[in-house]
């Protein structure tokens, strides 16, 4: 049987993975949506497009989304190091 430590590592580093995700998803691609105007990407803009921001206050959204998960991935990195 698996020790109970050993095995809350896998659940942490999947949800690491998921924050990634997100980070990339909602945060990176709408940057990148934004900077060379691809329409490829508009799923991405989705959730900020009801804001009707203009020029470089439409990157504070996904800007913020970013470092949020950045700091989240860090954070659980940090906690799962210590156990």
């Amino acid at each position: 049987m698996a020790d109970p430590q050993e095995s809350t590592g896998g659940g942490t580093r999947f949800l690491i993975n998921m924050i990634g995700v997100v980070g990339l998803v909602f945060g990176v691609l709408p940057i990148v949506r934004y900077l060379l105007q691809l329409d490829v990407f508009g799923f991405t803009t989705a959730p900020y497009d009801w804001l009707q921001l203009d020029g470089a206050a439409r990157f504070l959204p996904p800007a913020m989304v970013l470092v949020v998960c950045i700091v989240a991935a860090y954070l659980l990195e940090k906690r799962l190091e210590r156990s």
